[in-house]
């Protein structure tokens, strides 16, 4: 596949290693740079310490799930130090086996950008990422 998205870096965040290990591999095939965690309270590190184009983020992990990352992105705490890098407008991909409407509505009400129900299609997942990434 071409690498049509050089030059981005994504966060992939999911307790799952065969997930981050798939989801990291589509997204290297178009020429992305992706850094992964497998636990949300790695996220507000990570945020202070890099500039992310864009979030991959399970919604149930142990430790922070992901609706909790979302309000630690969209609304960033200002004592924070250092400041997060990355703005709070930074595209989030929800990715969850949970498929019930509600989750969804809840998610994207949090401020999710796009969200995927597992198994992942790959061919969705990449086209959502560059949809995402082109804006």
């Amino acid at each position: 596949m071409a690498q049509d998205t050089p030059g981005k870096t994504v966060l992939v965040v999911d307790d799952d290693d065969s997930t981050r290990f798939i989801l990291s591999r589509a997204l290297e095939g178009l020429g992305i740079t992706v850094m992964r965690a497998d636990d949300g309270a790695d996220v507000a590190e990570l945020f202070a310490a890099h500039r992310f184009d864009l979030l991959v983020v399970d919604l149930y992990m142990p430790g922070m799930n992901g609706f909790e990352v979302l309000r630690c992105i969209r609304q960033p705490d200002p004592g924070f130090l250092p400041p997060p890098r990355t703005p709070p407008t930074v595209p989030v991909i929800v990715i969850s086996g949970e498929s019930h409407p509600a989750s969804i509505a809840n998610a994207k009400a949090r401020g999710a950008n796009a969200y995927l129900v597992k198994p992942l299609d790959i061919d969705t997942f990449e086209s959502t990422v560059r949809e995402l990434l082109s804006d």
